[in-house]
């Protein structure tokens, strides 16, 4: 089973996915995300696609603002609820991996949150959404840092006896040192080269429930090692110029001086992290 296979078969039989979606409740990215259309000039009744719906709550909120929403998800599960709990709006179910149903230029912005990680190709995904855009629109991503070095450099000097401490963490201090290793290396070589790698993990649905209940957020579901240099690396090849590339406050952190601090540290260390990026073409 291809990861793309394994995630549409996932998001589209796990009901107790769907209801930790439901429970969710008002997210930092979306404030975040909806400020930044405000500030970059996206107007009111401007078409706007939420790409990775879920169940519909960002798409409302861009409703709300004003803006033309419509939501599109890979799991007709999610699609399906969305529709129940906002029947006023347009929601589509898209195929993984296959060209999206809307004409070139469509939208004169696009969200996504914490979306792109579940994307087992990435690359053409992207140039699939600047396709969509309208030339000067506006592409608005957020997700998590899976090559943040203080991932598996807070799990090493904590050194905790726990079953996980996290996604991309390790389970013991020298794992965590491995892959402290691993991500410098990864985040230099993309940065020297100016080429994105996309690399690709194995998503640990097996696992989700113990993850959720350990209070680690949804990383472990993500199908590549996502990280801010890979996605702007390859808008600025796709001929997109990137307005905004920082951290953001995250709704797993439960300090409010770390989530504060998040936004002043050098995107390739933090996470969450938010990307605003403009069609050029």
């Amino acid at each position: 089973m291809t990861d793309s296979q394994e995630t549409f078969r996932f998001y589209n039989t796990s009901d107790g996915y769907l209801r930790r979606l439901e429970g969710a409740g008002w997210r930092p990215e979306y404030g975040a995300v909806l400020g930044r259309l405000r500030r970059f000039g996206v107007r009111s009744g401007s078409a706007v696609l939420d790409f990775g719906c879920g169940v519909g709550d960002m798409t409302a909120t861009l409703a709300s603002a004003g803006y033309r929403a419509v939501g599109a998800d890979i799991s007709w599960l999610f699609t399906r609820r969305a529709l129940e709990r906002y029947p006023f709006l347009s929601f589509v179910t898209v195929e993984p991996d296959a060209r999206l149903p809307w004409r070139d230029g469509q939208f004169a912005a696009i969200t996504a949150i914490n979306t792109i990680e579940h994307v087992a190709k990435p690359a053409p995904a992207l140039q699939e959404l600047m396709r969509v855009l309208e030339p000067g629109g506006l592409l608005v991503l957020t997700f998590p840092n899976l090559l943040s070095p203080l991932r598996p450099l807070k799990r090493f000097v904590a050194r905790q006896r726990r079953p996980k401490y996290g996604p991309e963490s390790g389970d013991t201090p020298l794992q965590s040192l491995a892959l402290l290793v691993r991500n410098v290396a990864l985040l230099a070589v993309v940065g020297i080269s100016r080429r994105p790698q996309f690399l690709s993990r194995r998503a640990d649905f097996a696992n989700a429930e113990r993850y959720y209940l350990l209070g680690y957020g949804a990383d472990y579901d993500a199908v590549w090692l996502c990280n801010p240099l890979d996605i702007a690396v390859w808008l600025r090849d796709l001929g997109m110029k990137v307005l905004e590339l920082r951290g953001i406050p995250g709704a797993a952190e439960r300090s409010l001086a770390v989530n504060q601090l998040r936004q002043f540290m050098p995107p390739a260390l933090t996470s969450p992290v938010l990307l605003v990026a403009r069609n050029a073409g």
